[in-house]
């Protein structure tokens, strides 16, 4: 039986009374005074009263919230209805839109743009036409035809709100219809993305359908140059993650000219539309920490060393106490009598010959030792020798050491002074911004992601974002089991073995089975217990040795038996299908070989992930599959001779395994077309 908070305060209420009662009339040598007695009861109706007044609160709470979603589920139905009616018009051009030869349907791009320069309103007719368009254009370039249900998810986004679809219902794919129409305003459209993969992703796979289309499309990229990410920004469809995009609009609020500012229009601003993938994590999760640009100034290492000393000395509970909800911990005043008495000062706030006072460095000191955790929060960066060489955070939300990211305020230092890492320079803010005030600059902000509806209040108070249910093209056959719960950590990872070994994992003809992770530390420690069992799992996690390698773990995660375990990082946005994927495959061993051919300079191939192990792949290629790639190689190399990217080298591999074939194919694209298939079917 399930109470509510106002039943539970009024049963409390009830037991005190009759304890009372109870008490009162027990034997002469226990009875209270008539004082007391009447105490009790002046209590007793003062608790009922309470708990009457609770219960009438809670039933009015209920009530409320009950109201509120009475009224946006209603509210939802009458805008899906209407978005039904725009569906069926688009359906209805689409023996229309089939009849075009490819040059008639790119040319509707010039097209609608004439008429949205002549004044024509883009939510009228003509969006519903572009939609048409972009769906056939999806279905001759990558043989994916958008669902009637895909298409009420682009309208939602065009709306400017967010649309909750169920995970696996193609939401990538969703995303390319307002995008394609916003982007004919002559405004650059963003599609926002929680990692560099996913943007990369999505870049070189939906980029071709508006690449088909006539639009030109960029990617940003961590570790891109000032003037790769100006010529990127300036197309019409720009992929690119959350991150990239804040540092990129601090770092150009920073700039002295507008010639040294990257994004669109030149003057550190931006607009149009932009859809956020996964919004709820980006514009939710990750939005309670600014985005921070700092500068170096010079860290007094001696300083941190005796802090650190003084913290271990300190103990829990007596000199500071902790907040782990919070993430902080406060000195207490004997922390604070005890810290001055060791120091030798008057006040841990007194400014000392140097400039700065104590209280900081002890804060931070406590804050390191009780609050980061190794592998959890931070990983330590080592070199080729296996020297410690720096502090690297680890973003809690994708799992992912965050490259060049560093805490502020002395937090780094006293981490790295915790590990015994050479003290670095510390950091000093000079820019911040948050994400609610960085997205809020778009003109038109949508959103997409699977769970939305919790945090759909938030989200509307904060963006302006409703949040629409989108309902699924097929009745969602997936099990949902309830949560299990463990009193130890030790009893829940046994549980869960057992649970993997009892549906075959590691084993031939076993399930495929993926495991999700909160931290490096856990995910490590599962793989050895998995170990101790005989289970041989793949390991993608934080570690930087792993990062690269995740869209070739990906396409083995759904072979028949194997167990990946993995933090959160694989599990936002990547694909895992069932029988593994051999088209990834035959991509990864068919860039590998171009990569080992020399088709890049040595650079840009250090930008490429590391192949594979050769057990990897299932079966060894062919001499005739050999001579294929060497001949594709070739005739990549007389197109493009020593100027080839790395990421024009992926871009073309995506064109070559996984778009459909043109007549205009240029020669290498076709040799490495049939290449990629013999790779697949060997």
């Amino acid at each position: 039986m399930k109470f509510s908070s106002g039943h539970v305060l009024l049963l409390a209420a009830a037991f005190a009374l009759e304890s009372c009662h109870a008490f009162v009339s027990q034997k002469p040598s226990f009875a209270l005074s008539n004082v007391n007695r009447q105490l009790i009861r002046q209590d007793s109706c003062s608790a009922v009263q309470t708990s009457n007044t609770a219960l009438s609160m809670s039933f009015f709470e209920d009530f409320v919230a009950s109201s509120d979603e009475k009224t946006r589920k209603a509210d939802n139905d009458k805008y899906l209805a209407e978005l039904q009616g725009r569906v069926d018009r688009i359906n209805g051009l689409e023996a229309s839109i089939e009849d075009l030869g490819d040059d008639e349907l790119q040319a509707k791009t010039a097209e609608f743009k004439k008429r949205l320069a002549d004044g024509e309103d883009i939510n009228g007719s003509l969006l519903e036409e572009s939609f048409a368009v972009v769906r056939e254009a999806a279905w001759r370039v990558l043989e994916l035809r958008h669902y009637d249900v895909q298409l009420i998810g682009g309208l939602i986004l065009h709306d400017g709100r967010l649309a909750e679809m169920a995970t696996g219902e193609g939401k990538t794919l969703v995303s390319t219809l307002p995008v394609y129409a916003n982007a004919l305003t002559g405004t650059t459209s963003f599609v926002i993305t929680v990692n560099d993969y996913l943007a990369k992703r999505d870049m070189e796979k939906m980029g071709q359908v508006h690449k088909f289309l006539g639009l030109s499309v960029g990617l940003i990229q961590s570790g891109m140059t000032e003037e790769e990410r100006r010529v990127a920004y300036q197309n019409d469809v720009v992929y690119v993650t959350n991150s990239e995009l804040g540092f990129d609009f601090l770092r150009d609020h920073l700039a002295l000219t507008p010639d040294q500012t990257v994004l669109p229009g030149g003057g550190g601003e931006f607009g149009g539309f932009c859809v956020v993938d996964e919004a709820d994590s980006v514009l939710i999760d990750e939005a309670r920490t600014p985005l921070i640009i700092s500068k170096q100034v010079p860290a007094p290492a001696t300083k941190y060393e005796t802090a650190k000393q003084l913290a271990e000395a300190l103990k829990p509970d007596i000199h500071y106490t902790i907040d782990l909800k919070n993430k902080a911990c406060t000195l207490t005043e004997i922390g604070y009598r005890d810290a001055q008495k060791a120091l030798g000062i008057d006040s841990l706030f007194e400014i000392g010959a140097d400039g700065e006072a104590w209280a900081p460095y002890i804060a931070n000191a406590v804050n390191a030792k009780e609050l980061f955790n190794k592998d959890v929060e931070y990983a330590v960066l080592t070199d080729e020798n296996g020297e410690k060489t720096g502090v690297g955070i680890i973003d809690s939300f994708t799992g992912r050491v965050l490259d060049g990211r560093r805490w502020s305020d002395g937090l780094h230092q006293s981490i790295e002074t915790v590990e015994g890492i050479k003290v670095s320079e510390q950091s000093q803010v000079i820019a911040k911004v948050t994400y609610q005030a960085l997205f809020r600059q778009f003109t038109r902000l949508s959103g997409m992601t699977g769970t939305a509806m919790t945090d759909a209040e938030e989200l509307e108070l904060t963006y302006g974002l409703k949040v629409i249910p989108v309902p699924t093209a097929l009745p969602v056959a997936r099990r949902d089991y309830p949560d299990v719960a463990f009193k130890t950590r030790a009893a829940a990872d046994n549980a869960m073995v057992q649970e993997i070994v009892n549906v075959g994992g590691g084993q031939d003809g076993g399930r495929p089975c993926l495991i999700g992770t909160t931290s490096v530390a856990q995910s490590e420690s599962i793989v050895e217990r998995l170990k101790e069992e005989g289970i041989e799992a793949e390991l993608l996690n934080a570690s930087p040795k792993n990062a690269p390698r995740e869209s070739e773990i990906v396409a083995q995660a759904g072979r028949s038996g194997v167990v990946t375990v993995a933090t959160n990082m694989a599990g936002r946005g990547t694909d895992i299908l069932l029988g593994g994927c051999s088209r990834t495959m035959s991509r990864i061993k068919t860039r590998d070989f171009l990569v080992a051919d020399g088709i890049v300079s040595s650079d840009e191939a250090k930008k490429l992930p590391p192949p594979p192990q050769e057990e990897y792949f299932p079966c060894p290629l062919d001499d005739d599959t050999l001579f294929m790639l060497k001949d594709a190689s070739a005739s990549i190399k007389k197109e493009f001779g020593s100027d080839l990217t790395a990421i024009q080298l992926e871009e073309i591999l995506t064109v070559a395994t996984d778009t459909t074939e043109a007549e205009d194919d240029p020669e290498y694209i076709v040799k490495l077309r049939d290449v990629a298939e013999a790779v697949k079917d060997a």
